[in-house]
């Protein structure tokens, strides 16, 4: 497996620890994601799930920061671009209405969770133009042939997962990026980038080869490469979950290579927080500390594009 099917396997080992998805099903969905069936029963042999069932859980509630579809305030359109191997890409992008202002905004390049380009997501975006930045949300899985807004099927959704590549997903935000630095309306020396969960991953991946961006917000995401830490040229603002065991277990590496490195970072630790938190379409929302990484997120954005105080 590369790195991305090992991530995306163990998140559903998580599932399965949490009572979310059977043994049999976890078995089935690490299969189509690139495990071999030994690995994955091995996998499975050494979780005990918990009781909590789906229908047990608390269903999510919905973010009070969520801008709906249909606000006036804020623009949006689909589009499509090249990344840097000439596949064409699908993406969504968000600005404020009105805020075709000659380069005068900041942009900021959101990537999506192992769900691919969810409404969700595009709410994400939204925010962000809700706050004055142009944003782009790319649908990595669109270079399969399978665009994610679209809603495919679970099954058809992991296979097209397996076959991303770790490198070719920071590459596409690469040329995302560029679609923003070309963007009419941005200026393009504040650019900004965030990602959740295997967003988050992809996040601190590009942060290592994009020398255009002044500032990332990974959230709970697994480390890059530690050898490639020295080039990133971001302020960075790591977020992570306090219960979320196997991203945090990364964390005194990565610090240790920021701290060498001489990066300008933070990394916060939210209380009575799980993986993916932030997402209020999620089991795992926490509606306090998620509004609170939101806020923090756009201060140290704020802060590092040399913007006005965030709301």
């Amino acid at each position: 497996m590369n790195t991305t099917q090992q991530y995306l396997v163990e998140e559903e080992l998580e599932h399965l620890r949490d009572g979310w998805i059977s043994r049999r099903e976890f078995m089935r969905r690490a299969v189509l994601l690139g495990a071999s069936a030994g690995t994955a029963a091995a996998m499975a042999a050494c979780v005990m799930p918990a009781a909590t069932s789906p229908a047990q859980v608390t269903p999510a509630q919905a973010s009070p920061a969520t801008v709906p579809d249909a606000d006036p305030a804020v623009s949006t359109d689909w589009i499509f671009y090249r990344s840097t191997d000439g596949q064409l890409m699908k993406a969504y992008v968000a600005w404020p209405a009105g805020g075709e202002m000659a380069m005068s905004l900041p942009g900021v390049a959101v990537c999506h969770e192992n769900r691919g380009l969810t409404p969700h997501i595009q709410d994400v975006a939204r925010r962000f133009a809700q706050q004055s930045y142009v944003a782009i949300a790319p649908d990595l899985v669109s270079r399969t042939g399978t665009p994610t807004d679209e809603m495919p099927s679970d099954d058809a959704l992991t296979a097209a997962f397996r076959t991303l590549d770790p490198v070719q997903n920071a590459m596409d935000f690469v040329a995302a990026v560029d679609v923003l630095r070309a963007h009419p309306s941005v200026d393009e020396t504040k650019l900004a980038a965030t990602g959740y969960c295997f967003g988050g991953g992809v996040t601190w991946q590009l942060a290592t080869i994009s020398p255009y961006l002044k500032a990332v917000a990974p959230f709970y995401g697994s480390n890059p490469p530690i050898e490639d830490v020295p080039n990133i040229r971001a302020a960075v603002f790591g977020v992570y979950g306090e219960l979320d065991q196997r991203i945090n277990a990364g964390i005194p590496a990565i610090e240790a290579a920021l701290q060498q490195a001489g990066t300008t970072y933070q990394l916060k630790i939210y209380p009575n927080s799980n993986h993916a938190f932030h997402n209020d379409t999620g089991q795992n929302y926490n509606p306090e500390t998620a509004a609170q990484a939101r806020s923090d997120t756009l201060n140290w954005f704020a802060q590092h594009l040399g913007l006005g105080p965030q709301k």
